[in-house]
């Protein structure tokens, strides 16, 4: 099934329904929920979220989400520093991403923006969704936050590639104490570039 793009609503997530389909897109795109051909072509996800901390990582910076009707079909996690400490798959990333500098800064002396994680369904894909809510993203926390930043699987060529397209820039490429191999990228705010 393919939409129309003119269909998909770009907002932010305010409803448990939505949160709840949120967590469902996780589990149903983790790296083990899809095949290998797919985590190479499509892109796959590292973790899936608790309820109870989505929803108090919502209630403080709401995630952006693209809806068909009710459904969501996509959605990129705004993540706040407190939370990495909730999130066990990301508390090491969240330490690389503070170790790494963006313009001369080191980030873990900065208020940025953390991105928990970004992903549309399949039969949303190729239309340029995460686009459209990376720039509602800029529009609705570039006031408050110089800097957008996240950490990317080094095997997830396709996160990559679209990060770049974006404006992402990478930040640097680092081992997590767990082995992990993440490469730490940021989107400056400030500069627009």
């Amino acid at each position: 099934m393919y939409y129309d793009p003119d269909e998909i609503r770009i907002t932010l997530a305010r409803k448990k329904t939505e949160l709840r389909q949120i967590i469902e897109l996780q589990r149903a795109n983790l790296k083990t929920s899809v095949g290998a051909e797919v985590a190479e072509t499509q892109g796959f996800l590292s973790a899936v979220h608790d309820y109870d901390v989505l929803e108090d990582m919502n209630n403080n910076t709401a995630a952006v989400i693209a809806k068909k009707g009710t459904k969501v079909v996509g959605y990129a996690l705004a993540m706040l520093r407190p939370y990495a400490a909730k999130i066990p798959t990301l508390t090491p990333v969240w330490a690389l991403q503070d170790g790494s500098e963006m313009n001369g800064e080191l980030l873990g002396g900065v208020n940025y923006l953390g991105m928990g994680q970004v992903c549309v369904a399949e039969e949303a894909r190729g239309q340029k969704v995460v686009d459209r809510m990376y720039k509602y993203m800029r529009s609705c926390y570039s006031l408050h936050y110089p800097y957008l930043i996240t950490s990317i699987d080094v095997n997830n060529t396709r996160s990559r590639r679209v990060h770049e397209r974006i404006g992402f820039k990478e930040l640097s490429i680092q081992t997590a104490t767990t082995g992990q191999e993440w490469v730490v990228v940021g989107w400056d705010w400030v500069r627009r570039e």
